[in-house]
């Protein structure tokens, strides 16, 4: 939750501090909940790196189900995860892929190589599979340092362009690293 404070896209969804900084990381809840359910978590031994891959899967597989945890969002929350979630898919490439949905590494570890070590163990999974990678970002340094990391662009786009919730939404890229 620390590693996303000030990230455009998890304060555009959680603009208020009071439902963002909710005591334990609740915010992350139903996400990990899934994302262990499912065994997607790629974490450092001591918890400060965490990275959410998802591996490849055919288009149009049966994604596993959601599992409910906690209160439902609020409507405003769910018109805005209906606005992202779209525009999202449509910019993922069609070929099978790993996506990484998540690199988080907290505030006090950052810059120590974690994120760079919890993506090249999918690397050599990706590249021994002749399997892209791809993900999504919404910063412009982020660019950059996936970048150094063998991604490129690919396509980019804002979050709810027709200002449908008072304004445009923040920029994002798509990024694929291909196989190697």
């Amino acid at each position: 939750m620390r590693a996303f404070h000030d990230d455009p896209v998890m304060r555009w969804l959680y603009p208020d501090d009071e439902d963002y900084f909710q005591p334990n990381g609740a915010v992350f809840a139903p996400a990990m909940t899934n994302w262990i359910a499912n065994q997607q978590p790629w974490c450092t031994d001591d918890g400060a790196g965490l990275a959410i891959w998802f591996p490849p899967i055919e288009r149009g597989a049966v994604e596993p189900d959601w599992i409910d945890v906690g209160p439902p969002p609020t409507p405003e929350r769910l018109k805005r995860f209906e606005l992202i979630g779209p525009v999202m898919e449509a910019n993922k490439p069609s070929e099978a892929h790993w996506y990484l949905q998540l690199l988080a590494t907290h505030p006090d570890w950052q810059r120590q190589g974690f994120g760079a070590l919890l993506m090249d163990v999918v690397f050599e999974r990706a590249d021994a599979d002749g399997v892209p990678c791809y993900l999504e970002t919404e910063r412009p340094e982020l660019v950059a340092y996936y970048r150094h990391h063998g991604f490129e662009v690919r396509s980019e786009w804002d979050i709810d362009p027709d200002a449908v919730l008072g304004e445009v939404g923040p920029h994002m890229w798509g990024m694929l690293r291909p196989a190697r």
